[in-house]
């Protein structure tokens, strides 16, 4: 090889790490320089345990994305969701009825006056969930996922119904974002109810037989002092789990 052949893979070589290394810094400048202002203090106090610009740089979120806030609750995902994917962008925060005595509140005062001008609010059910085919870049589904595995009187909301319309309502290679509570190893299903736990072992099969395929994982959320035996509305583990944060891509 001459050295002028030598020299000019070298500066290609340069050139493409140079703009890998770019995409990568816009993306990460993109959630570092979220504005976390003018929340509510109850997000506000959230923040440092939930990590939320660290979270939506994992997912890749961006300027004019489409993105599903999946049993988003009160919508402390879709208020900064709104901010990342700007005016171009859109975001869906879906609850069902049964969420509505544990959010109705904070989800009026979160959408008052029409605060959250990208952002539609969606009440819909496990059976219909209203969600347009090809639609989101990414779906948001957090600390709800172990909810999808049992059933009550008033709860009836299964991840046979619900992810199947989840995974249509995503445009191809597009993003699933699950953080849940961790549980015991080996233990499936076994604590969703009783512990609001699932084993993330069970999380990332359960996806892959649905037609996701896990991309990667992030340890941002790990608490090593949880040893996933109690319920995780006790004083000491609320807002402070050992969870997983897994991000699946539709096949």
């Amino acid at each position: 090889m001459s050295m002028k052949t030598f020299k000019g893979k070298v500066t290609t070589t340069l050139a493409v790490l140079s703009a890998m290394s770019l995409f990568a810094f816009s993306a990460s400048l993109l959630a570092g320089s979220l504005d976390l202002s003018g929340r509510s203090d109850d997000d506000t106090q959230q923040d440092t345990g939930r990590k939320p610009a660290q979270i939506i740089d994992f997912v890749g979120v961006e300027k004019g994305d489409k993105v599903l806030d999946l049993l988003a609750g009160g919508g402390y995902y879709s208020e900064l969701l709104s901010r990342v994917v700007g005016e171009k962008g859109e975001v869906t925060l879906q609850i069902p009825k049964a969420y509505l005595k544990y959010a109705e509140k904070s989800i009026k005062v979160r959408l008052a006056n029409d605060r959250l001008k990208n952002v539609t609010y969606l009440l819909s059910e496990a059976d219909d969930l209203k969600l347009s085919e090809n639609t989101y870049d990414s779906a948001f589904l957090v600390l709800g996922f172990h909810d999808m595995f049992f059933k009550e009187d008033s709860w009836n909301f299964t991840a046979d119904e619900v992810m199947p319309q989840v995974l249509k309502s995503l445009k191809s290679g597009g993003k699933l974002l699950v953080i849940d509570h961790d549980a015991t190893e080996n233990s499936g299903i076994r604590d969703v109810k009783s512990l609001h736990r699932i084993d993330s072992a069970f999380v990332k099969a359960d996806l892959e037989k649905r037609g996701f395929k896990l991309v990667k994982t992030s340890k941002i959320l790990e608490n090593n002092a949880d040893d996933h035996s109690k319920l995780v509305f006790v004083p000491e583990l609320r807002r402070k789990t050992d969870r997983f944060v897994m991000l699946f891509e539709k096949i």
